[in-house]
């Protein structure tokens, strides 16, 4: 009789917790379930859930003591559980409320205390030889090594987690549930990828990859056998893995709890749109973000996610707030797109969604993605052409940022955004900003090379301006390295060696100026970046006059003068549309 009542009641709360906002009803029932079977020898599984429904309820109910407390019990019934016949499913209780403490830790910001939980959880799966449970206790590692940036751990759970997954793949081939721990893994890889800047693997096709194996097989003999008798486990990601898999995958249910599928098809398309802008590809970018947008509205409209955060239930809140968070990420790509190609119309409807999306989910979104929002409003204020304004929000960007790496970026925008300016006294603000997050002159080299590159690209910009060419242009080199062998960034080249081709004029090397302009021009052309094409043709003109050649020199100017006044027309567009006034006038949330 007590496990048939504990169980009526655990249907109970299920459906109370599922169907209605009646947690405290549910809370209620989920106590006397565990009250019932206390007394009841095993029936480790069935307490196993009723804990883990009682850590639900209680973190709808916002009570992370008593909600730990639920899961640490759960821990403690499945030790208990082990010398029993139940203990085959028992291990994965235990991974599952290790998972769950995980959680908290990282939301509480104790990285030790979730690496520690997640350390005792992977020592269990290992004694049981469950591979499927070591592989998802390894992603929510190398999630965990992403969030502290450790770069070093996060290699070594690569390596061991591509292994685990050649062995799940082996074992089998043919389950869902294989496939989707690789998609998972592909996009924390590509993740990895992108944080430390290598976008020029993530971009590699196929053939080229092929290309790169053939290159590999004239080693010695030894090395040549080694390959051959051995499973290639490279950790490399790139887009076309990426697609198959999702294709894969199709419109299958999630084996486990991470995201419904429509999310993660969504997800990766974003992921793959994020991969291709920094290229110029923004026809292909649009194309997965239009297909991302899409496949999360439709899963934001399933789960019944409209209105403000005040009018969701907490149920809702607490397990969907991940769509809300993929629906921002679609939309901020969308609007990077259309500012880098002044496409400022379709710019000011993004950020004013974006805006009015955060003001409408001010705790899940709004405070988060605070230091996002000021970067997205200062490049819009670079694009219309104020750059003192840019550097203010960029500048807030770096004083909110959630990371180190977030407000490093965010000072070098700004630094860049007051070398923009006419104003003698903002090159020692654009020094002073870089020393005081430490991305002047002598960089880190840990650091991703996205810092890296852009820190370099900054301080080599400063020295130009203090009369320290030769310095200057040496960082300026070293920039132009890391954003076109491992960022592949086209606008940030275009925009570099723009910046090195006064110096080379200054220097008498009239040839290799012209060079370095003709390839910034091409390159801005191609990416509609029209503030970096219209200076590069006035540095253009400029070196024509230089060089005597005036038919050229008014050819250059006349062209100069036609981009720049289109520009100046579109900036008036936009500056006569309301929304330009409130993306401007932003000061964030109060």
């Amino acid at each position: 009789m007590p496990v048939a009542a504990a169980k009526t009641r655990l249907w109970l709360s299920q459906l109370l917790l599922q169907h209605t906002q009646n947690i405290h009803e549910a809370t209620q029932h989920l106590q006397q379930a565990q009250l019932l079977l206390k007394q009841v020898p095993g029936c480790y599984a069935l307490k196993c859930q009723v804990l883990s429904e009682l850590g639900r309820s209680q973190r709808y109910l916002a009570r992370p003591k008593l909600e730990i407390a639920a899961y640490e019990r759960g821990l403690q019934m499945c030790i208990s559980g082990q010398k029993f016949a139940e203990r085959v499913h028992l291990h994965q209780w235990q991974a599952h409320f290790c998972q769950r403490l995980v959680d908290i830790h990282v939301a509480q910001g104790n990285l030790q205390d979730a690496q520690q939980t997640l350390n005792a959880a992977l020592e269990n799966a290992v004694h049981f030889q469950d591979l499927s449970t070591q592989v998802l206790l390894q992603l929510a590692q190398l999630q965990l090594h992403m969030l502290s940036q450790n770069t070093a751990a996060t290699g070594q759970v690569v390596s061991s987690c591509t292994a685990l997954l050649v062995k799940l793949a082996a074992s089998q081939p043919q389950e869902p549930l294989c496939s989707q721990l690789h998609l998972h893994f592909c996009v924390l890889r590509a993740l990895c990828l992108m944080s430390e800047g290598q976008y020029k693997e993530l971009l590699k096709t196929e053939k080229e990859r092929d290309e790169e194996r053939e290159k590999t097989k004239g080693k010695e003999k030894l090395e040549e056998k080694k390959r051959v008798t051995e499973v290639d486990i490279t950790p490399i990601i790139s887009i076309s893995e990426l697609s198959w898999l999702l294709e894969q995958i199709g419109d299958r249910e999630w084996e486990y709890t991470w995201l419904p599928t429509a999310a993660v098809h969504a997800l990766v398309s974003c992921l793959i749109a994020t991969i291709y802008r920094p290229k110029g590809k923004f026809k292909q970018a649009l194309a997965y973000l239009s297909q991302a947008q899409q496949a999360i509205d439709e899963e934001l409209e399933h789960q019944g996610i409209k209105g403000k955060e005040s009018e969701l239930p907490l149920q809702t809140v607490c397990h969907h707030h991940s769509l809300l968070f993929i629906k921002f990420l679609i939309i901020e790509g969308a609007a990077m797109v259309h500012m880098t190609q002044v496409e400022l119309d379709r710019a000011q409807r993004d950020l004013t969604v974006l805006l009015q999306l955060c003001t409408d989910y001010p705790a899940l979104l709004g405070k988060p993605l605070l230091s996002s929002l000021y970067m997205l409003a200062g490049n819009y204020a670079l694009a219309v052409g104020d750059p003192s304004a840019a550097a203010e929000r960029f500048v807030e960007a770096a004083q909110t940022g959630s990371s180190a790496s977030q407000a490093r970026l965010a000072a070098v925008s700004a630094a860049l955004a007051l070398l923009t300016t006419q104003h003698s006294d903002d090159t020692l603000k654009a020094a002073d900003i870089l020393r005081q997050y430490e991305v002047f002159d002598d960089i880190d080299s840990k650091l991703p090379f996205v810092e890296q590159g852009a820190g370099y690209f900054a301080t080599g910009m400063v020295l130009v301006r203090q009369g320290q060419e030769k310095e200057g242009q040496l960082l300026l080199g070293k920039a132009l390295r890391f954003a076109y062998n491992n960022l592949t960034n086209q606008q940030l080249v275009s925009q570099i060696i723009l910046a090195m081709a006064p110096v080379q004029m200054q220097k008498g090397d009239t040839e290799g100026a012209r060079h370095l302009l003709q390839s910034s021009l091409t390159l801005s052309s191609a990416n509609h970046d029209v503030p970096t094409l219209v200076s590069g043709l006035h540095c253009m003109s400029n070196l024509h006059a230089k060089s005597g050649n005036m038919k050229d020199y008014h050819d250059c100017l006349k062209r100069a003068e036609s981009k720049n006044m289109q520009y100046l027309q579109v900036i008036e567009g936009a500056q006569n549309e309301p929304s330009h006034s409130q993306i401007m006038q932003w000061q964030g949330f109060s």
